[in-house]
């Protein structure tokens, strides 16, 4: 399993969402990137830094 860690200023970007979906954003992040994060799918593309 993998920690998922969030940039600077996504908690105070996250304020500015209705309870009800920031729940529904971060529950989808969760569910996708927790587990393999590595694999590109058709809803997620592979980071390059």
């Amino acid at each position: 399993m993998f920690v998922i860690e969030y940039a600077n200023g996504v908690a105070e970007d996250l304020k500015n969402i209705r309870a009800y979906k920031r729940t529904q954003i971060l529950d989808s992040i969760d569910a996708q990137l927790k587990h393999e994060p590595t694999v590109q799918t058709r809803n997620r593309k592979i980071l390059v830094l």
